[in-house]
């Protein structure tokens, strides 16, 4: 079995994942509307990923993946570590196709 599995080229086994599937991990965190997670007193918790540039997911997951994350990172470092350059290609041209959710004024009244 694993002589198969060497046979088939590198570039086919790399794009056999379903996109949704691998974004469904993303949403556990950025979730699935696309907003923000918020603290009670109203600052972001997770950024929104949903509708925001493709190049400047993609340029963000590499960085994660490089251990160059912005400062204030906790675990997007070790998972993104996880993906292949073609997933993180793939799930940045995911969520710049989605729409973000509109913001909600926090309990001040600011977002």
């Amino acid at each position: 079995m694993s002589a198969l599995a060497l046979a088939v080229p590198r570039s086919i086994a790399q794009t056999t994942y379903d996109v949704a599937t691998l974004a469904s991990a993303c949403l556990n965190c950025h979730l699935a509307t696309g907003s923000d997670a918020t603290s009670a007193s109203g600052s972001t918790l997770i950024a929104p990923i949903s509708g925001r540039s493709k190049d400047a997911l993609l340029a963000q997951l590499r960085a994660f993946k490089s251990d160059t994350p912005p400062a204030g990172t906790t675990i997007m470092n070790r998972i993104a570590k996880g993906y292949s350059d073609d997933e993180l290609i793939a799930l940045s041209e995911y969520f710049s196709k989605q729409r973000a959710a509109p913001s909600t004024p926090s309990k001040g009244g600011e977002k």
